[in-house]
């Protein structure tokens, strides 16, 4: 279990502009975060209050993609990601507070959509600089959907973006691209700036994971700006009858086949 972030792995981070921690987070800490995505999970579907995103998998069924804007709605989870260890982390590699920007558990279940290479920057708006978390719920394996990353690019600003939002095919296709498994406990931390992207899941297991975005607190907390504008966005996307209604965010990474409610 680690309580923070040393200045060996602050380094690495700075050049790579993602950084994979071992074992962040305690046994029981694990336990507690899984049994409380497979809670979410279970919730009826309310666009009042949390969001559920459902797709067709490639198995033929229809599962959960994503969920978002849980934290008001349990309390374990609000503790867990606006508090303690998470916050210090993200506090010391943005070099002041943090405070959470979003929060969403992506499912990727068996047979899940995979995510076309692309930066979390054009999707995540109001503020400047984003950092996120990936707290890993299942073993996350090549063959079942794990992240890859581009090492250093960060530092490039915006790559090459496509009219969807994400990097350009071409570009994407003549980046280096590394991935990064990780294990139940680890936690994946990534610029907005980083590009970065994950094939579907091959297998037959779930590869669940909570995705936390967090920005400086100087800059303000948009965190509930970030919601009502996203689902103003859609529905407009809905009403107008734009291909942008089968997204699950502003910018269309998401590789999978999407299913409305």
């Amino acid at each position: 279990m680690v309580d923070s972030i040393s200045e060996v792995l602050q380094r690495r981070w700075i050049e790579d502009g993602y950084l994979k921690v071992d074992s962040f987070l305690s046994e029981q800490e694990v336990a507690d975060a899984r049994e409380w995505v497979e809670e979410i999970s279970s919730w009826p579907i309310n666009d009042d209050k949390w969001i559920h995103h459902q797709e067709q998998t490639a198995k033929g069924d229809v599962r959960l993609s994503r969920t978002e804007n849980f934290v008001p709605f349990h309390t374990g989870m609000k503790h867990l990601l606006t508090e303690g260890k998470l916050l210090t982390a993200l506090g010391q590699l943005m070099g002041e507070p943090a405070v959470l920007y979003k929060e969403k558990i992506n499912y990727k279940y068996p047979g899940g959509g995979g995510y076309a290479a692309h930066q979390d920057a054009p999707a995540y708006e109001f503020i400047k600089h984003h950092v996120t978390c990936l707290v890993t719920i299942d073993p996350m394996r090549e063959d079942n959907g794990c992240l890859f990353f581009s090492p250093g690019r960060h530092q490039e600003g915006f790559i090459a973006l496509d009219d969807r939002g994400c990097i350009h095919p071409e570009t994407a296709a003549s980046l280096e691209w590394v991935s990064v498994p990780t294990e139940p406990g680890d936690v994946l931390l990534f610029s907005s700036y980083a590009p970065h992207k994950s094939p579907p899941n091959g297998t037959n297991e779930p590869r669940r994971a909570i995705y936390l975005t967090y920005n400086a607190l100087a800059e303000g907390d948009f965190r509930q700006q970030y919601y009502e504008d996203k689902r103003r966005a859609f529905a407009m996307y809905k009403s107008s009858g734009s291909d942008k209604a089968q997204q699950i965010s502003k910018i269309g990474h998401f590789q999978g086949k999407t299913v409305t409610q």
